[in-house]
């Protein structure tokens, strides 16, 4: 990837300056670019897209979507005209929608910080996948001979008041291994990956954009949790 993933290390950093190195017309208005480095998060992990705007000194454009595809990481631009490879553009994230989607993806792993402290995770459910966007949910293979919705939403909101910090730094799979409460099935093992920690209770492997704190979710509401096929389905919301 010729891109630097400034949100990776610093997911309160707003804005950046950047090189275009690659533009591509998408027809209609819509062009392509990869930057040499950027601010904006990539849809992924059941997180939503990053929007916002990039401007240069003759040129701006809307920023929709930013995907990664073929080991790219590619904006995707409204503009009325086309960008100029080797402009140096200013780009900045739509602040409150990126926040959103933050407390969003954290409040989806302090629930699941959670199971792991009531022993439930992940030995009788295992993490498979979860959508962190407008109906944020989260599904578990396994499922429950009993009604733990209470027990889990006191748990979060324990965590949540503790004011718990999180931190995350990239390291090897086999240093992560060691640490992790659990791994992801098809983690790469050939380079370093993002741990991310909640203190004094463990780390897993993610990408996405987190908050610092568990306070700064302010309140997480486990709205219920389902069996289907085989699976749990616990789903939240987030209180405006």
């Amino acid at each position: 990837m010729q891109t630097k993933l400034i949100y990776l290390d610093d997911s309160y950093q707003k804005e950046m300056d950047a090189q275009i190195l690659e533009a591509i017309s998408d027809g209609d208005g819509k062009y392509k670019l990869i930057l040499d480095q950027t601010v904006f998060y990539a849809m992924g992990g059941g997180q939503p897209t990053d929007q916002g705007q990039l401007t240069s000194a003759s040129w701006n454009g809307e920023v929709y979507q930013v995907m990664i595809k073929d080991g790219e990481l590619w904006h995707y631009v409204k503009a009325a005209t086309a960008p100029t490879v080797g402009d140096t553009v200013h780009g900045i994230i739509n602040w409150e929608r990126r926040y959103k989607n933050m407390r969003y993806h954290t409040g989806g792993h302090i629930i699941d910080f959670a199971l792991f402290l009531l022993g439930y995770s992940p030995n009788q459910l295992s993490p498979l996948k979860a959508d962190h966007g407008k109906k944020p949910y989260i599904v578990y293979q396994g499922t429950l001979d009993e009604d733990i919705k209470q027990r889990l939403q006191d748990k979060v909101d324990e965590l949540i008041a503790k004011d718990l910090k999180f931190s995350w730094d990239f390291q090897p799979y086999e240093e992560l291994k060691k640490e992790a409460i659990y791994l992801q099935p098809n983690l790469p093992t050939n380079k370093p990956l993002r741990t991310f920690r909640l203190e004094t209770v463990g780390a897993v492997a993610d990408g996405g954009t987190q908050l610092h704190m568990t306070s700064e979710a302010e309140k997480v509401v486990v709205e219920s949790l389902t069996s289907e096929d085989g699976n749990t389905i616990v789903t939240y919301s987030i209180p405006s």
